[in-house]
């Protein structure tokens, strides 16, 4: 019988790499970039402007994450130690009771355009011309459409700023991509029609990155300590109730769906932004998880807005965030939703687990004390 290969975190660098390589498929052009001399300003010049080069950051896969009965290796970027071990870590112990159950709604974002100066009766007239609005939207949309996506709502606004403003919205399943230069060229593209049918001129036309119309989920149950189940469960408590410390919490939830969305070149800044708007929608900043426990059975669940693209955009460019998806199977937008959402829940127990037992400095200072002793030998 073949001897298993060692767990990644027992494995040289150099191992560590070749198993990259080899796991997510990785095409020649792909490893030429991985391993350095396909990092050139060439691309770097289509990604960002005034390119000058490239600022690394460190890869690491998080192993043996179990989402939906699928096991899932996970590329994790990120500058922050123990990120990756305490998914690992959290992994192992939900393995043991099957593993996380995730899900994603159908990827629906909201393109706006403002409209200062409308009618009065701008709502009327919205019906009024309702067929002929959303047939102008699905004709722009007609590849999305051919695609399964596409137009979804039309509807609008009055906001209340003292002079007549209205926020047309405009509702667009995107399927895998992010949607953003798809949702701005609609909206750019349908204003003048608005202004023609509701009044005023328009402000500002633009995407949303507000993604709670697709909202992701995920629940797991472990089994733990009955002490250790009750302080975790209480944890969870003190972050509905104290928005500061739900900061942290959701700091640490975002640990890990933030480095999973840079490893594939998402939008990181989209999606922080998103969630932290969803963790205060009650009016008060709260913990986007929930875990109670009975006995030694402990059961956790996470709600969050995620809109992370498989297709377009840098992640159709970066050669490293290809593969990325590919280690993961090449998913669609909801599957890489639910697995980020199953993501951010471990994330969420280690965090609990540490903070409830011995504290997270204990780990912290460990790979601190490895740091400072890289740099006393680099200068």
């Amino acid at each position: 019988m073949d001897k298993p290969d060692p767990p990644l975190r027992k494995r040289s660098p150099e191992d560590r790499r070749s198993w990259w390589l080899q796991a997510s498929a990785a095409s020649a052009g792909q490893t030429s970039f991985f391993q350095g001399s396909g990092a050139d300003l060439e691309l770097a010049d289509l990604l960002v402007e005034n390119a000058v080069g490239w600022m690394p950051v460190p890869l690491g896969v998080a192993s043996g994450l179990i989402v939906n009965g699928k096991s899932y290796e996970v590329p994790l970027a990120t500058e922050e130690p123990s990120v990756v071990a305490a998914v690992s870590f959290a992994a192992s112990v939900a393995a043991r009771s099957g593993g996380f159950t995730a899900g994603a709604a159908d990827p629906v974002m909201r393109a706006q355009v403002f409209l200062e100066g409308a009618f009065s009766d701008a709502e009327t007239r919205l019906e009024a011309h309702r067929s002929s609005l959303e047939a102008e939207a699905r004709a722009h949309l007609a590849s999305m459409e051919s695609r399964g996506g596409g137009f979804r709502r039309l509807s609008l606004a009055r906001l209340d700023l003292g002079i007549d403003v209205v926020v047309v919205r405009i509702d667009v399943d995107v399927r895998d991509a992010m949607g953003a230069n798809l949702l701005n060229t609609l909206a750019e593209a349908l204003s003048p029609s608005f202004e023609k049918a509701l009044g005023g001129k328009k402000l500002m036309a633009i995407l949303s990155n507000d993604a709670s119309l697709r909202p992701a989920w995920a629940e797991v149950t472990l089994v733990v300590e009955a002490e250790r189940a009750r302080r975790i469960a209480l944890a969870s408590a003190v972050a509905m109730h104290d928005p500061q410390r739900a900061v942290t919490h959701n700091k640490g939830i975002m640990n890990g769906v933030a480095a999973l969305a840079l490893a594939t070149a998402n939008d990181t800044r989209a999606l922080e932004a998103a969630i932290h708007s969803f963790a205060s929608a009650s009016g008060v900043y709260r913990g986007l998880s929930r875990w109670t426990a009975e006995g030694e059975v402990l059961k956790g669940r996470i709600d969050l807005p995620l809109a992370l693209a498989t297709v377009g955009g840098s992640v159709g460019l970066h050669p490293t965030a290809r593969m990325a998806l590919q280690l993961l199977g090449n998913p669609d937008s909801r599957r890489f939703c639910s697995l980020a959402a199953a993501l951010g829940l471990a994330q969420n127990f280690s965090a609990l687990n540490a903070l409830t037992g011995d504290g997270i400095q204990k780990g912290h200072m460990a790979l601190h004390g490895r740091r400072a002793a890289w740099q006393e030998k680099n200068p």
